[in-house]
């Protein structure tokens, strides 16, 4: 599973894009493909940054842990699947900047993208028609919740349709429960 800083996470998870890596972690390593025109993305960014606030997070080290109740799962891909995954990232104050936010989510085609509430302690996202890479498409709802500067909460409910390795029209339903913790200021050198 691919690792990635708080801020970095609540933007890919909203986006669908940690589902999309947690459910095919076991059989590829692709990342959904952003947007081919660079003006379209840019035309995104700018009207998804306008509904987006950035959250107050203490910036340094935290620890993540996600835990993901999956449905619909050919055998072989469950078995593989370790449901809780918890690590650590350094967030720095470019991760909180809200126009790198909507660039991140504009990348991903989606027919739609909803911020249905955005304050420096929620953010609430709904996705439709997202391609996610190998003929998938997801559609899904995120809400994150800041308690305080320093924790985190959140969930997201994601639906896969189609392609490898859900085979063929196959879907797939995915909870994911996030818990995020800032451990301190300074980061270990690996994480910056």
């Amino acid at each position: 599973m691919k690792k990635v800083t708080v801020g970095w996470m609540i933007c890919l998870a909203v986006s669908f894009g940690l589902a999309a890596t947690v459910l095919l972690a076991q059989s590829q390593s692709k990342k959904p493909e952003p947007n081919a025109s660079a003006a379209a993305t840019h035309a995104q960014a700018a009207a998804i940054s306008a509904r987006i606030a950035p959250l107050n997070m203490k910036t340094g080290l935290w620890q993540t842990t996600m835990t993901g109740k999956y449905s619909g799962l050919p055998p072989q891909i469950a078995a593989a699947m370790n449901p809780t995954h918890t690590y650590k990232n350094c967030l720095k104050p470019k991760d909180l900047d809200k126009n790198a936010w909507a660039k991140e989510l504009a990348g991903y085609k989606c027919s739609s993208m909803t911020v249905l509430q955005s304050t420096a302690s929620d953010i609430d996202v709904v996705g439709k028609d997202c391609e996610v890479g190998n003929g998938m498409t997801a559609e899904g709802h995120g809400k994150f919740h800041m308690a305080d500067s320093g924790h985190l909460t959140g969930s997201m409910e994601v639906t896969f349709n189609g392609g490898s390795p859900l085979g063929g029209n196959g879907s797939v339903h995915m909870l994911a429960n996030y818990t995020s913790n800032w451990i301190g200021a300074t980061c270990p050198a690996d994480l910056n």
